[in-house]
């Protein structure tokens, strides 16, 4: 026997989304006050929510279902709009910035074993005094042989992790000796430059790979630029030139990505952003943060470097400052505003960014893709160069890899061998078409003297 629906469907859905506009409206005014709706949806906003929970044929939650109708109406205005719920802050926190609480370490499953394979420098687990090869066998007491095996290293990983200034004690096995390490917890920053190092000795030409713009990043590649040319001093040279590796760099920061650009850009602008119904806002370089005006410089980009990569990428094309090698970029040319409260978070498209020469790169955020299902924007490379399908998966892995710090290469090497597992190495010229181009690009600016 059927029964009548007290509401239509459509006046269900289109209502538990008017339920998150007066919610998310209220608080973007920068408190908990709800704005007057229009009616009728005022009205049936209130209705539908009931009904749901009411009628529905299967139990609902209601903090559940609110936040699915607010996570649809945000992100039915653009691509990159997002409603970040509570159970999702800190996941959200960790992607967006590289921060995470915890001790600092890299450690991987070798069978039955949780083995460490190096701490990050200057971390909670390096003071602690963990090693490289350190098996562990208890985690607060947690026996890891108790642990799922198929299962033993995401369970390890949640049990080290936990707050900044509590402590976690872990029983290692190092050599044969059981010892026992109570490491402090504290905010850890994840690496963002990986992979520093002098591609070519007889040339000078150093290489770093940027991950993404997260808190660190201009100070990262200061230091890794020093250790460049105290590695290629070593060697009698000099740094002539350096390679920027942008492949897979998603964005992050704008603030990082101008305190970057600022190192290598002199004058000019940087960057423009327009917001809606406003002037467009310029970012100019700073001649006193310059401290590379002439290292000649090559990007390497490709269709998922994005975002601010594409702003960097954009300000050093148009002053000339460095030849992009690859392939067209993603082309999101929007700028994100983060808006936090305690409890939940709003990502909002707020301006347009725009290069140095007016360049729009990614156009309207309702603009259509082209058949690829790319944007039509984004950066187009000086010089075109992609990968084989081949190539592809060895340079994704070894970019996306942790590199092993200088002080723990030896070490680790060791449980490379005892484990039986290659040490990554960065990508290689004569694997990478498009680090071999970058070579040969960089080789003529430095000949060319630009």
């Amino acid at each position: 026997m059927e029964q009548q629906p007290r509401l239509p469907l459509w006046f269900l859905i289109v209502n538990c989304s008017l339920i998150a506009i007066a919610f998310v409206a209220g608080v973007m005014l920068g408190d908990r006050r709800i704005v007057e709706l229009p009616q009728p949806q005022s009205d049936a906003l209130q209705l539908v929510y009931r009904e749901i929970l009411k009628s529905h044929v299967e139990p609902q939650d209601g903090a559940e279902l609110m936040d699915r109708a607010i996570a649809a109406m945000a992100g039915e205005l653009d691509d990159y709009s997002r409603y970040v719920p509570p159970a999702r802050v800190k996941v959200y926190e960790e992607s967006t910035t590289g921060r995470y609480e915890g001790v600092g370490m890299v450690m991987r499953q070798h069978g039955e074993d949780i083995v460490v394979h190096f701490p990050f420098t200057g971390g909670p687990a390096e003071r602690a005094g963990l090693r490289p090869g350190d098996r562990v066998l208890e985690i607060d007491g947690k026996a890891v042989a108790e642990l799922p095996v198929a299962d033993r290293s995401v369970q390890a990983t949640e049990l080290v992790r936990g707050p900044a200034e509590t402590t976690v004690e872990l029983v290692l096995d190092r050599d044969g000796e059981r010892i026992t390490a109570t490491v402090e917890r504290d905010a850890v920053q994840r690496p963002a430059v990986k992979w520093s190092h002098v591609a070519d000795s007889q040339r000078g030409l150093g290489y770093v790979h940027v991950t993404d713009f997260h808190e660190g990043i201009t100070r990262g590649v200061r230091t890794a630029i020093t250790e460049l040319q105290r590695e290629s001093e070593t060697g009698g040279g000099a740094l002539r030139g350096l390679i920027i590796d942008l492949r897979w760099n998603g964005g992050g920061s704008l603030d990082e990505c101008v305190a970057l650009s600022r190192l290598f850009q002199p004058t000019g602008a940087i960057v423009s952003t327009r917001r809606r119904g406003q002037e467009i806002e310029r970012v100019d370089a700073e001649a006193s943060e310059c401290l590379y005006p002439d290292l000649p410089l090559v990007l390497l980009m490709n269709s998922e470097s994005a975002s601010a990569s594409e702003v960097f990428a954009g300000c050093l094309q148009d002053h000339g400052r460095a030849t992009v090698v690859g392939t067209r970029t993603f082309g999101k040319g929007v700028v994100n505003t983060i808006y936090s409260w305690p409890d939940f978070k709003l990502k909002l498209t707020t301006a347009h960014y725009y290069t140095p020469k007016g360049r729009s790169l990614g156009g309207s955020h309702r603009q259509q893709a082209t058949a690829n299902g790319k944007p039509p924007s984004g950066i187009t490379p000086d010089v075109e160069s992609a990968v084989s399908e081949q190539q592809l998966p060895p340079i994704q892995i070894a970019l996306f890899r942790h590199e092993v710090p200088a002080r723990y290469r030896t070490a680790y090497a060791t449980v490379a061998e005892r484990y039986g597992f290659k040490v990554p190495r960065p990508p290689q010229p004569d694997t990478d078409s498009q680090l071999a181009a970058a070579l040969a690009q960089l080789g003529d600016r430095i000949d060319g003297g630009k």
